[in-house]
């Protein structure tokens, strides 16, 4: 009987470590990644831009005796201003409005152009981080000189993209094409603008 419990005692002892060996820890419960941030372009926003323009004016001058008669003439420069828009968001489809104005230093000889405004469509498609649209409205300009009326409406379209710094700040560029057939009594105007722009969104 001593000799079995001996025994006994040695196996149990020699069985132990082996045992506690292949013990296995529980796993560690499962914890979900946190979803993937949801782009959403919806909202206000206010901002500043700054670019270069490109214009064409041909336009006959109806003012008897004025020093110029005839003018035809291009011109560029330096531009920059201020806009504000909404926005909405449907996914993939991103629309809003817009409303800028653009200060400029565009002269043809002694008529100049003191300001462009606009009032734009803008339609595109939401990537992520950015916003790529085509944009179309009405456009002002105004300016005087040499007995030449600058101040009239026309059109403008073009393109553009935004893209997200953060939440809040917005960083982008467009190109823009502008007719006035309105501006002086006989002629128009054309060109192009090229702008940087920041915004911030509320």
């Amino acid at each position: 009987m001593k000799a079995f419990v001996r025994v006994a005692a040695i196996v149990s002892i020699t069985a132990a470590p082996a045992l506690a060996g292949n013990i296995t820890p529980p796993a560690d419960p499962y914890v979900a990644p946190p979803p993937e941030p949801i782009s959403d372009w919806a909202g206000p926003y206010v901002g500043v831009q700054l670019g270069f323009g490109d214009f064409d004016i041909n336009a006959t001058n109806p003012t008897p005796g004025a020093n110029l008669a005839v003018v035809n003439l291009s011109d560029d420069g330096f531009l920059g201003g201020v806009h504000a828009g909404y926005n909405w968001d449907r996914g993939t489809l991103v629309y809003g409005v817009e409303a800028d104005i653009d200060f400029t230093d565009i002269s043809f000889n002694t008529v100049d152009v003191d300001t462009i405004a606009r009032l734009r469509l803008r339609v595109g498609v939401d990537t992520g981080s950015a916003f790529v649209y085509g944009t179309a409205g009405a456009a002002h300009m105004s300016g005087s000189g040499g007995g030449f009326s600058l101040d009239g409406w026309g059109w403008v379209a073009g393109a553009g993209v935004d893209y997200k710094l953060n939440e809040k700040w917005v960083m982008g560029a467009d190109a823009l094409y502008h007719e006035f057939d309105d501006v002086s009594p006989s002629g128009g105007v054309d060109g192009m603008t090229y702008r940087a722009r920041v915004s911030y969104r509320f």
